[in-house]
C-alpha cells in the first residue's frame, strides 16, 4: 500500500475543504529532540483478544547528545480496563456481559542510561534485561591495562567500561504487566551526574527523541503490518531555572513577562484529517470499485498532566468539533482519563453506521476534526495524541499512525513525578 500516497491526498482533499485561518505555533514537538517524551499508544495483544489480531509496540529511544551520558526516567503507564464480573480486559462494557467495563490506570517507572548518540530500541512484551544491554563490560582500569567489571577489580583505579566511560548499566526496563495490555510511556531526561539524579537542565538538555512502531498480523498478502509514528515531545525552556521539586510546569503562562515553564506546553487545539469510517479509499481501489479499501480511523488521547506521584492520572473533557467536506458542522464530547483509545465512530456511539464520524451520516470521504481540552482538573486541561488510520482489503489490512496538528498554545499543566 502506499502509505504517503493516501495521507498526502487525505491532507490534499481536506485542506480544499476548509481552509485554516493563520494560527499560532504550538509548542510539542514530534521532530526534534526533547527533555520529555510521550507515546501516546503503547500496545499488546498475543492473542487479538481486543484488537482481532496479535498486535505489539515496538519503542526507540535516542540520545543526540555527543559528549555524555543521559538517564531517562520513565513511567510506564497501564490504562487496561477490565469487566466487573470477570476480570477480563476490555474495550468496552459490550463485551462484559451484563458487566461494566471499568477503566484501570496504574504506572511502573524505570530509568533506561544511554550512551552518546545511543539508540535503544525494545518490544514492549518484553522489555530489556541486563543481558540485552548493548554496552555492560568489560571495562579497562583506568590505572593499568586490565580488565576490569567492577572498580573493585582495578586497586584503586576506575573501570571505565564503554565510550569515555559511558555503558549502559544501570538500565532495567520492564515488560509490560499483562496480556492484553493498552497504555502509554513517558519519559523525562535526567541528569545522573546531580545526587540524587534530578530532571535534566544542564546545556545538553533535550536530547531525547522517540519513535513507536504497532506491529500487527494483517492478513495472506502482507503477513505483519506496522504503523509507526514520532514520540510527542516537550522541550526544556531556556529561560526557566533549574527545577527544584518535583513538579513539571508544562507551559505556565509567564508571571510578570517572566517565564515560569519547566518545559514546552501542550496544544490548545488538537486538528485531525481524516477519512469518515466507511469511506473507500480511492488509492486502495484504484480503477476497480470493489469493496476492499474500506478506511476506518482510531484515535489515541491522553492527558498531558498526570500526577504520577500519588497515582492520580489526569482527567480531561475532550470537546470535538467535526467538519466535513462542504463545512457543515458536528460536535461530540468525552472524558479522557489516562489514556483514552477509540476508533472514532465509536467515540458518540456504539453503533458505527450512526457516528457523526460515519462517511453515512457526515455524507463526505474526508474531514477535519479539531480537539479542545477543558475542565478543572488540578493537573490541568491539555490533551496530545496520535490517530492510526487503516485500509481493510480482502487479503489483508494496512496501517499507518500519524502525529495530529496542533493550533495555539494550552494554559498550562503540571506533571507531578515521584
Amino acid at each position: 500500500m502506499l502509505k504517503n500516497a493516501r495521507l498526502a491526498l487525505l491532507a490534499g482533499i481536506a485542506g480544499l475543504a476548509m481552509a485554516t485561518a493563520g494560527t499560532a505555533q504550538a509548542q510539542t514537538s514530534s521532530d526534534e529532540s526533547a527533555a520529555i517524551l510521550v507515546w501516546p499508544k503503547v500496545v499488546y495483544d498475543s492473542t487479538g483478544t481486543l484488537f482481532g489480531s496479535p498486535t505489539d509496540t515496538l519503542i526507540n529511544l535516542s540520545s543526540t547528545a555527543t559528549s555524555s551520558l543521559k538517564q531517562a526516567h520513565c513511567f510506564l503507564v497501564n490504562a487496561t480496563s477490565h469487566c466487573s464480573n470477570s476480570g477480563e480486559a476490555c474495550l468496552t462494557s459490550a463485551s462484559c456481559g451484563g458487566g461494566v467495563c471499568q477503566p484501570g490506570w496504574n504506572e511502573i517507572d524505570f530509568n533506561v542510561y544511554i550512551t552518546q548518540e545511543q539508540p535503544l530500541a525494545w518490544l514492549a512484551s518484553d522489555g530489556m534485561s541486563f543481558n540485552d544491554l548493548p554496552i555492560v563490560g568489560p571495562g579497562i582500569c583506568s590505572n593499568q591495562p586490565r580488565i576490569c567489571f567492577s572498580n573493585a577489580n582495578c586497586g584503586g583505579g576506575t573501570c571505565l567500561i564503554g565510550p569515555n566511560g559511558q555503558n549502559n548499566i544501570g538500565t532495567g526496563i520492564p515488560p509490560v504487566p499483562e496480556d492484553p495490555f493498552i497504555g502509554s510511556l513517558t519519559c523525562i531526561q535526567f541528569d545522573p551526574t546531580q545526587n540524587p539524579p534530578a530532571p535534566d537542565q544542564s546545556p545538553t538538555t533535550n536530547a531525547l527523541i522517540g519513535e513507536g512502531t504497532i506491529f500487527t498480523a494483517a492478513g495472506s498478502a502482507i503477513p505483519v503490518d506496522g504503523a509507526k509514528y514520532n514520540a510527542v515531545g516537550f522541550r526544556a525552556t531556556a529561560d526557566a531555572g533549574a527545577d527544584t521539586d518535583n513538579v513539571l510546569q508544562l507551559g505556565t503562562p509567564a508571571v510578570g513577562g517572566i517565564p515560569t515553564a519547566d518545559y514546552t506546553g501542550c496544544a490548545g487545539t488538537l486538528i485531525v484529517n481524516h477519512y469518515f469510517d466507511g469511506a473507500t479509499d480511492p488509492v486502495a481501489t484504484g480503477a476497480n470499485p470493489s469493496g476492499n479499501g474500506l478506511t476506518s480511523t482510531s484515535l489515541t488521547l491522553v492527558p498531558c498532566g498526570n500526577n504520577l506521584l500519588t497515582q492520580v492520572p489526569g482527567s480531561v473533557v475532550a470537546q470535538f468539533l467535526v467538519f466535513n467536506e462542504f463545512e457543515q458542522r458536528f460536535s461530540s464530547s468525552t472524558r479522557v482519563d489516562c489514556v483514552y483509545n477509540r476508533q472514532i465512530s465509536n467515540i458518540d456511539t456504539p453503533n458505527n453506521n450512526r457516528s457523526i464520524w460515519s462517511t453515512g451520516v457526515s455524507g463526505t470521504l474526508t474531514g477535519q476534526t479539531r480537539i479542545q481540552g477543558v475542565g478543572n482538573s488540578p493537573s490541568g486541561n491539555g490533551l496530545t495524541g496520535i490517530a492510526t488510520l487503516s485500509i481493510e482489503t480482502s487479503t489483508a489490512s494496512s496501517s499507518a499512525a500519524y502525529s495530529l496538528d496542533q493550533m495555539g498554545t494550552n494554559a498550562g499543566d503540571l506533571l507531578t513525578i515521584p
